[in-house]
């Protein structure tokens, strides 16, 4: 699997990820008795309020994790999409690639319940990000200081994920 970070983009320089979603969100949606219940396109190409990886992330939440059955694996290994086997808690990450030599990813889809606590987190993180300018710079900063000093996708995803439990962590709560 490519074990960099790849470039960030910016909506200048972005394919169609709306399109995409859309495309990939009825493929979810039409795979024979889903467990899928909701999708969401989240993630920096949703709204390019900061320089992103260009890979399109989707929430996608269903009742149980254990909705997702090998079944439901093969069916969406058809599609292009393969798990990701490492220490996730709480989730499925799913991922498509640009081809299989490479092994760039194209398309993320996270996998959780979606009455599930760390659902919620996702979106509300989300949301904040897309919606306050101060916070996605804030984030954007944070996000290069990370790319400066990591080597590795997966230490740059854990790091990550760390911002993000730390941001959520600070969202004025309703």
């Amino acid at each position: 699997m490519y074990s960099k970070v790849q470039p960030l983009i910016t909506a200048s320089n972005n394919p169609d990820f709306k399109r995409q979603y859309k495309e990939i969100q009825a493929v979810l949606f039409n795979l024979l008795d889903s467990p899928v219940k909701s999708t969401y396109h989240i993630g920096g190409t949703s709204h390019f309020s900061y320089p992103t990886e260009p890979v399109l992330d989707i929430l996608v939440g269903v009742n149980n994790l254990h909705d997702i059955t090998a079944l439901d694996e093969k069916r969406l290994n058809y599609e292009g999409f393969y798990r990701l086997h490492h220490s996730y808690k709480k989730k499925v990450i799913m991922a498509k690639f640009n081809n299989l030599i490479e092994l760039k990813q194209v398309v993320r889809l996270h996998i959780l319940q979606q009455d599930s606590d760390l659902f919620e987190q996702y979106l509300t993180v989300h949301d904040y990000l897309s919606n306050d300018q101060n916070v996605a710079m804030s984030f954007a900063q944070r996000k290069q200081e990370i790319l400066n000093n990591v080597e590795t996708i997966r230490a740059y995803e854990n790091q990550k994920q760390q911002v993000f439990s730390t941001l959520y962590k600070q969202i004025p709560k309703k």
